[in-house]
């Protein structure tokens, strides 16, 4: 039964950050006879970072660079911030001023950060080369470079850089990220170094993938689990070279061939993805799997007719099917057929009526469409409610559907207990904002809005939170 992917863009080097830098802000503020000002100042910043108060933070640390204005300290930590925002633009500038203030290897590292982040990671690879001449016994820059090498499937020389890490005694952190990667390289053919590796890294979620996939016979299992496994931890190169492995194992396979097409079109070689396909139909032009992913396809590319036409053959091989259903439901709303979109929204639900993702599909298709909140929207949010009674989430989205509908009042509660279940729920603060905005309680909208801009990591809240705080000046 297909899957819906689901992209994970925490990223996992925050703590890595946050660990190296704040041990280069003790150092300095330690030995370095800084005007007490500027301390205090970042000090300050400090104090904000820590509550994730992260526009405040930014301008204190501006206030520490305009104190000491030939000190990098306070442009890597704003760096550092910026990081943890994802706001990669803003990063970039920031370390390219604390190098430009002598901040060396650090500065250079935070730049190969800020441009990991967006994907580019040839120019990562290229700034993270250049911490390496400036401190070669860093085994930070190693441990990056090896992440870069394998979002490039540059395993041979990704394994080489991760070794060089961990003889370097790395911290605890950089240990863990190098030996979680060297599980990664090792766990199709070296199974037992990988398990190992995995252990030492505390990795317990590959360790079930690596259990899972050694419990098959066939070679050409395993690399197919394995892609699925990487594909759904968005690990893409490693995803398709395990992919690949299961193509030249079965190359008579649809499923393979199919997967492959999937992970190519998440890296953006739609081309290569639609011939992928159309050789998986030669080969099985029943399978609702290769119908599936070619209507995902077609949406993605913008042919929302072909993708409909994907996804109706596909439900007529699997027609109780509740992603098929969601997915044809979504190819609708493209097109701005709202009522046959709702239909198959509905359909889901009814077809995986436990299934706690389908039930968000489906208020967020109300909620985010503002079609029929009232009369839609609100029951389905409220039935969400019942099923996830402890996510904040769905108090989330039911006070919104609440706001929506015009009833402020529930509104509130149900955006108040969001908040108490998930202060740092970006969402929620948004939504409570924007609901004070609406019922003229101007102090508390900005509050809420700027905990939004802070905790908001993909920009979507951030942005619109600072639209309506400019409307509220």
């Amino acid at each position: 039964m297909p899957n819906q992917t689901v992209r994970n863009r925490v990223n996992p080097w925050r703590a890595r950050l946050q660990f190296t830098l704040l041990a280069l802000l003790v150092l300095f503020l330690a030995l370095t006879p800084y005007p007490r000002a500027f301390t205090a100042a970042m000090r300050q910043a400090e104090t904000h970072t820590a509550s994730r108060e992260h526009s405040a933070a930014i301008e204190s640390y501006r206030q520490a660079s305009e104190l000491d204005p030939q000190s990098p300290l306070p442009w890597l930590r704003m760096g550092e911030v910026l990081l943890l925002q994802q706001r990669f633009v803003p990063a970039t500038v920031a370390f390219l001023e604390a190098e430009r203030r002598g901040g060396a290897a650090e500065a250079v590292l935070g730049l190969g950060e800020s441009r990991a982040g967006p994907g580019d990671w040839a120019s990562a690879v290229h700034e993270w080369l250049r911490a390496l001449a400036l401190a070669p016994e860093d085994p930070r820059t190693y441990v990056a470079l090896g992440r870069a090498s394998i979002a490039l499937a540059q395993f041979d020389r990704a394994e080489n850089y991760l070794a060089q890490a961990l003889q370097l005694q790395p911290s605890p952190p950089d240990s863990a990220t190098a030996r979680a990667l060297l599980g990664r390289l090792w766990v199709g053919e070296k199974p037992d170094l990988a398990e190992a590796a995995f252990r030492e890294a505390g990795d317990d979620d590959m360790l079930a993938v690596l259990y899972a996939v050694n419990a098959e016979q066939s070679p050409a299992r395993q690399a197919l689990l394995l892609g699925i496994a990487f594909l759904q931890r968005y690990e893409l190169a490693l995803a398709r070279h395990h992919f690949e492995r299961a193509v030249a194992l079965t190359p008579g396979d649809a499923e393979p061939l199919a997967y492959l097409a999937h992970t190519l079109d998440q890296q953006g070689e739609t081309v290569a993805a639609r011939d992928l396909l159309e050789r998986a139909l030669e080969i099985d032009g029943d399978s609702t799997l290769v119908h599936y992913l070619l209507g995902t396809h077609h949406r993605m590319v913008g042919n929302s007719e072909d993708a409909q036409a994907a996804l109706w053959q596909a439900l007529l091989d699997d027609p109780d099917n509740a992603a098929l259903r969601a997915e044809l439901g979504g190819a609708l709303a493209d097109q701005g057929d709202y009522l046959g979109a709702e239909e198959w929204y509905l359909g889901a639900v009814s077809s995986a009526p436990e299934e706690v993702d389908f039930h968000f599909m489906l208020v967020h298709f109300y909620l985010d469409h503002l079609y029929r909140v009232q009369d839609g929207g609100l029951p389905a949010a409220q039935a969400l409610l019942a099923l996830a009674p402890d996510d904040a989430r769905t108090h989330d989205l039911l006070g919104w559907a609440y706001h929506l509908s015009g009833q402020h009042d529930e509104g509130l509660v149900a955006l108040g207990e969001a908040l108490n279940r998930d202060p740092d729920l970006a969402s929620a603060q948004f939504h409570l904002g924007s609901l004070y905005a609406t019922v003229g309680q101007h102090d508390l909208a900005r509050h809420h809005l700027q905990r939004a801009i802070d905790l908001d990591t993909d920009g979507y809240y951030r942005n619109r939170a600072e639209m309506i705080l400019l409307d509220l000046e």
